[in-house]
């Protein structure tokens, strides 16, 4: 289970994620965890029977060399039965899954930590992940963040900060950014979680993320084991390192692997489980070098601070490497103006009233919030590129006669778009996602990423990442047994959509 907090609170003196005493806490982590490596044994098919429209896959899991165990996948492509070796070793009755009743089984949810939707999508595909409906998008807020993505999916309360280090402005100082990763004060979806791995391993989680990931299938499957019904949700942070120093090769290998446990968790269970696997965020496959805004403040005449003192101090949050960038000052548009110069910055945003200010180097647009949905104004150009779907949109009766555009209309329409739902999430940035949110932030462009250079200095080769608005960063996926989803949603839609498909009557009751 968790750590309490306490205990992490108690562990936050001994390991600092940015200080000389990284090493040999990472070394004790791998003591303690030595010996609990584990791997999904589920194996592949004998063979493959073709009957009509429909495939039987035959399995040998005993490794005795006969056929124990059947998958009937439809027309669709999914395997909507199974069935299990009788005395004679013939197949027994097919136990049909979509009519076992969702609320007499275990519902396991398994949320992963960074997942591009395209790579599941290839998978799928390709074959994999064939006990679920076809998978869904989900788009996370903006910045793509986990703490922020898994406070919308599991509730819990807002976060304090984009990330553990924040800026408190009401005391005028940056918190202890390494003290509140460790205690979890920033996480409060932590306690609607069955299971997170200590977070004082979280220091593995980029020098030996295979040892943590591991760590976390073995407690997936214990739990699997352990409990008979109910909805029980697990994260795995593991992830998050393979693809941070693997890229999309990486991210393959663990999404298969997680794949053949949930094979495995089917087959032990008999068929009476209902898996859904989710993730926090996308990543945007594309190595990313770490940039630095101090020359162009310097030349700018700002100051970098550790507390607001005039309008010429700024905060820089340096923590994570991500692909966007978070500024506190008391000249937001003026520092914004500086920062959409820098050659990596797709746009700068900031709050200037009732408006959330966008700009780039062509120009400016106002997102506004209405009763009715958003209204954005460009002037003179369009940073967000929305225009061509505005138009649609007023042409379909969408666009009321004051500018506000429906939020579902422009949620659906912009699914696929450079920018998926950016009114929507550039606007909750400033109001409502934090209690601290910053005053200024920059969107970067792929291959560009900024944070911590100790960090950097630790993991090396950064080959993916996430936090910026673009579609790689913000979609993810969700795949579930439970029942077919929507095409897409927003991450604090899924759990709720996922309960009222599992408190459906199953087909035939």
């Amino acid at each position: 289970m968790i750590a309490r907090a306490a205990d992490r609170s108690a562990k936050a003196q001994a390991i600092a994620l940015a200080g000389r005493q990284y090493w040999s806490p990472a070394a004790l982590a791998l003591l303690t965890i030595a010996g609990c490596a584990f791997q999904p044994r589920f194996p592949v098919p004998l063979r493959v029977q073709e009957q009509s429209a429909q495939k039987i896959f035959e399995f040998d899991t005993d490794g005795d060399g006969q056929t124990d165990y059947w998958q009937y996948q439809n027309a669709a492509g999914r395997k909507f039965a199974v069935a299990f070796a009788d005395a004679s070793g013939k197949p027994g009755a097919p136990t049909d899954l979509d009519r076992l009743p969702a609320a007499e089984c275990l519902h396991l949810l398994i949320a992963l930590d960074g997942v591009p939707f395209e790579v599941v999508q290839e998978l799928y595909e390709g074959g994999h992940f064939r006990l679920f409906y076809p998978p869904a998008r989900v788009i996370c807020c903006f910045p793509s963040m986990t703490d922020l993505a898994l406070a919308d999916l599991f509730g819990g309360g807002r976060c304090q900060g984009f990330q553990a280090l924040y800026f408190e402005r009401q005391a005028n100082r940056l918190s202890d950014g390494n003290a509140v990763y460790l205690s979890g004060e920033n996480s409060p979806w932590l306690s609607q979680v069955a299971y997170r791995c200590p977070i004082w391993l979280d220091t593995l989680v980029y020098l030996s993320p295979e040892t943590v990931f591991s760590h976390e299938l073995r407690r997936f499957w214990e739990t699997s084991r352990r409990v008979e019904a109910g909805e029980v949700c697990v994260y795995s942070v593991g992830t998050a390192g393979l693809g941070t120093r693997g890229g999309r090769a990486a991210i393959r290998e663990y999404l298969i692997t997680v794949d053949r446990l949930c094979e495995q968790i089917v087959h032990e269970r008999r068929g009476r489980v209902k898996l859904t696997l989710t993730a926090d965020h996308g990543h945007n496959l594309v190595e990313s070098r770490l940039i630095s805004f101090d020359h162009l403040l310097a030349s700018a005449g700002y100051r970098k601070s550790r507390s607001l003192r005039d309008r010429r101090d700024v905060v820089v949050i340096e923590y994570g490497l991500v692909t966007y960038a978070e500024f506190h000052t008391l000249d937001p548009a003026g520092l914004a103006e500086v920062l959409r110069r820098h050659e990596d910055v797709e746009f700068a945003c900031y709050r200037a009233g009732d408006a959330v200010v966008v700009c780039n180097r062509n120009g400016v647009g106002l997102i506004r919030r209405q009763s009715n949905g958003f209204v954005y104004e460009p002037a003179p150009t369009d940073p967000l590129h929305l225009l061509p779907v505005i138009e649609r949109l007023q042409q379909e009766g969408k666009v009321s006669p004051d500018g506000a555009i429906e939020d579902a209309a422009l949620f659906a329409a912009t699914v696929d778009h450079e920018y998926p739902d950016p009114l929507r999430r550039v606007f909750r940035a400033f109001d409502g996602l934090v209690e601290n949110p910053p005053d200024v932030i920059v969107n970067l462009r792929d291959g560009a990423c900024h944070g911590s250079g100790f960090f950097h200095g630790a993991v090396g080769r950064v080959a993916s990442t996430h936090g910026s608005l673009n579609r790689r960063n913000s979609i993810t996926f969700a795949l579930t047994m439970l029942g077919d989803l929507p095409s897409a949603l927003r991450t604090e839609d899924l759990l709720p959509t996922l309960r009222e498909l599992r408190e459906r009557p199953a087909p035939g009751d």
